[in-house]
């Protein structure tokens, strides 16, 4: 990043590129304040000049045979494409996208000396990896390293003690039968991430130099393999027989690291987009089916809702969220939150860092819900079935 700030400083489509994001980044906190999502991005006047000024330069650059394929060219574009990712244009992602898949395989492929060697391997893939989540789809690009495992004496400075309660942390997903060993091997990678974040949290003079890289790239890695392993090599399409505990935890992952490990608005294209998978994923997963199954498969949807409705905060959504939990409660007899909080703990939930905002959002379901004629039939039903309670 520091060596594409410099690039604008010499370069006129690095400058508005980089121009580009700042005003991305205005009209969203703009539209936090105002509320009007979608007016207020799409005519945010400083955007679209900024953008169009990037756009003039890449065109001109992509006419320069000397030009087409320089370290400018690339500033140019990836900063276009993180600009449509912050205001939310995915038609424009996947365009800008494109066009940065075709300069990359011209330039020799992802894998080729001059991009290793040059600061722009990284910012390709994050991007592609940011972008991808946006749209929900597999990266275009594979990453260029091989995966390391967490070195032991990484593990011993951030890994609780035995005797601590932390230890039941990601147990809910391990019990799980229907999660894949494939999603599950992730999700123990990020049990280590969340283990590293609360150490960062609670304990600083525990972290060392070089912590906070080796987990950046852990980031890294494991949004990539939750984006991409449900395509078969070689395959552009997903897993056709995905099951719905599977995708809604697959996609409440990726929010997790979105919102929880790493900081991305709510209110930013990503956030709305994720917000919007999830919305979606948990819809297309029935409480009918999680009727007569073990505890873990309510908690884990339940932990699903909570991450959406944290990272739904000030969107038009978050009611949704806030609504379907709930009738989960209804549903499983829940009525206190230290019922809740005891189950969460299962799952990617520490009591000591997200009790407030878990509250908070547990206390909203709980006050003022109504539910319709249709709705107590259904819940009726599903409660006539015998469904779990948890005491």
């Amino acid at each position: 990043m520091e060596l594409m700030v410099r690039s604008s400083f010499s370069d006129p489509g690095s400058f508005f590129g980089l121009m580009s994001m700042c005003a991305a980044h205005r009209a969203v906190l703009a539209s936090q304040r105002s509320g009007n999502w979608d007016s207020v991005l799409t005519d945010d006047p400083d955007y679209c000049m900024m953008r169009a000024k990037s756009i003039q330069e890449m065109s001109a650059k992509v006419r320069d045979p000397s030009r087409r394929l320089s370290n400018e060219a690339f500033d140019t574009i990836i900063n276009l494409l993180t600009g449509s990712l912050i205001i939310g244009e995915f038609s424009e992602v996947h365009t800008h996208l494109t066009g940065l898949k075709s300069m990359v395989d011209l330039r020799g492929g992802i894998t080729d000396e001059s991009i290793r060697s040059s600061s722009m391997l990284s910012a390709i893939i994050t991007t592609d990896i940011k972008a991808a989540s946006g749209l929900m789809t597999k990266p275009v690009f594979p990453l260029t390293w091989d995966a390391q495992p967490i070195p032991s004496e990484i593990q011993q400075r951030i890994r609780p003690l035995a005797s601590s309660p932390l230890n039941r942390l990601g147990t809910g997903f391990s019990a799980n039968t229907f999660l894949s060993p494939s999603l599950l091997k992730i999700i123990s990678v990020l049990r280590d991430m969340v283990f590293f974040s609360i150490t960062y949290q609670t304990n600083p003079t525990a972290i060392k130099p070089g912590d906070q890289d080796f987990f950046r790239i852990l980031n890294c890695e494991a949004e990539h393999q939750l984006l991409s392993y449900i395509y078969a090599e070689g395959s552009p399409n997903p897993e056709p027989n995905l099951h719905p505990t599977e995708a809604v935890t697959r996609v409440a992952s990726i929010c997790y690291l979105n919102h929880f490990l790493i900081v991305s608005p709510s209110s930013s294209g990503l956030g709305r987009a994720l917000t919007k998978h999830l919305k979606t994923a948990l819809g297309s997963c029935k409480l009918s089916l999680l009727v007569g199954l073990p505890n873990q498969n309510f908690g884990l949807y339940v932990w699903a809702l909570f991450v959406g409705a944290q990272g739904a905060l000030g969107q038009p959504e978050r009611q949704w969220f806030v609504e379907r939990l709930a009738r989960v409660a209804m549903v499983c007899g829940w009525q206190s939150w230290e019922q809740i909080s005891k189950l969460m703990a299962e799952f990617f939930f520490v009591a000591a860092l997200d009790s407030l905002n878990w509250r908070s959002i547990w206390d909203e379901a709980m006050t003022g819900f109504v539910i319709s004629e249709s709705e107590e039939v259904e819940f009726s039903s599903l409660l006539g079935t015998g469904v779990l309670s948890l005491t």
